[in-house]
């Protein structure tokens, strides 16, 4: 994981050189048409662990204090050694700046959004001679509410640091672990009528982002 971002950030330097050249449009970010990678962190209180995983994004802005962010993520979680959580995520989200900030090198705001999102959890051999895989997988959307913030390096270049809460709103999947002779064995579970409470997990993400062109 850490040799993919090493990658990525590889990747998207040059970017950072080219965008040292000023802008010629500072006081109308409407329009301006953003790309970027990310790292993501995800904590499921359900489960204790923690996982990684990376990104895509695209962004538009609409206008001084409002922006939309366009994304995909694929996040990978180990349960204990038993077990291994995967979450696919499509979605979007709405960027809310309450100061006029868009000239400022600090540009805090409110994110809100919505995601489409594939899970699939699955057990892992520990090294038992008759061992079955055994694994559960849902389809469900998602909403997510949290703060962040852009670091304007230049007017083309930006990091972004968030923290949101996200919800799913179908199936809930939880893993169960216990002791059976000593040894701890992992049960998946599957439960219909949308279980937000168990489901829900806290995302910590960081993107570098490019201004590349204006829509309009």
């Amino acid at each position: 994981m850490i040799k993919t971002n090493l990658i990525l950030i590889v990747c998207v330097f040059p970017l950072f050189l080219f965008s040292q050249k000023k802008s010629n449009n500072l006081d109308n970010p409407s329009g301006k048409f953003e790309l970027g990678i990310r790292t993501t962190i995800s904590s499921f209180s359900s489960t204790g662990s923690v996982g990684q995983g990376y990104g895509g994004q695209f962004r538009i802005r609409l206008g001084k204090r409002i922006n939309t962010e366009w994304y995909a993520d694929y996040i990978k979680e180990n349960i204990s050694g038993l077990a291994n959580r995967e979450e696919y995520h499509i979605g979007w989200s709405v960027m809310i700046y309450p100061f006029n900030t868009f000239n400022s090198k600090i540009s805090p705001y409110v994110i809100v959004g919505h995601c489409f999102d594939k899970a699939k959890i699955g057990t892992i051999n520990t090294g038992a001679i008759d061992y079955t895989p055994i694994s559960e997988s849902r389809l469900s959307a998602a909403t997510q509410l949290g703060l962040g913030t852009n670091i304007n390096v230049s007017d083309h270049f930006d990091i972004s640091l968030s923290g949101q809460y996200m919800v799913h709103l179908g199936d809930a999947l939880e893993t169960d672990i216990h002791k059976d002779n000593d040894y701890n064995e992992v049960h998946i579970l599957k439960e219909s009528g949308g279980n937000l409470a168990l489901d829900g997990h806290v995302l910590f993400t960081i993107s570098i982002n490019y201004k590349i062109f204006d829509l309009w």
